[in-house]
């Protein structure tokens, strides 16, 4: 009769076991910490004053964030003296659009905490027509910079306003 083999040996059983031990250590030292720290640790005054920080960049309205994206978007396109002309329209178009947003998220604002479900669904409508107002005020304005700017200044601009960028702070309500 012929000689079994053993299905697992010494040599075959020994990298799932190592793995396991391996597994099961660094469980143990990742529950351990938790176990040994019965009360919370007062938060440090630089945790406390980067959360506030934080707190009032998200408060901020665009109008006070405009101009230095229009800066900023003026550099990156390096816009010429002969496209100044054009990039005015356009920055004008972008404190346009940043003044009329500063005013329907402030009335928001004021009136969230009181609205029921329809006032709030008539609210995110109104965000969208502006949003689509602000859009077609900036369209204008730009394609006659657009024209102008050279192709290396195109390629520019399509990165600046692709898919995951926008010429203004993307700002989301939920009203």
């Amino acid at each position: 009769m012929p000689r079994l083999q053993p299905r697992f040996t010494v040599k075959s059983l020994r990298t799932p076991l190592f793995a396991a031990a391996l597994f099961a250590s660094a469980a143990g030292l990742s529950v351990s910490p938790a176990f040994a720290q019965a009360t919370p640790t007062p938060a440090s005054p630089v945790t406390s004053q980067a959360k506030a920080h934080h707190r009032e960049m998200g408060r901020m309205m665009p109008g006070q964030l405009v101009d230095g994206r229009i800066a900023f978007l003026k550099t990156e396109l390096k816009i010429t003296p002969a496209q100044e002309p054009q990039w005015q329209q356009v920055a004008a178009a972008m404190r346009q659009n940043a003044n009329a947003l500063d005013q329907q998220i402030a009335t928001a604002r004021q009136q969230h905490a009181d609205m029921d479900a329809i006032q709030r669904l008539t609210m995110r409508s109104e965000f969208a027509k502006l949003r689509a107002e602000n859009d077609a005020r900036l369209l204008t304005a730009l394609r006659p910079l657009y024209a102008s700017l050279s192709p290396q200044q195109q390629q520019m601009a399509n990165a600046l306003i692709g898919p995951h960028h926008g010429w203004h702070r993307d700002v989301h309500h939920r009203a």
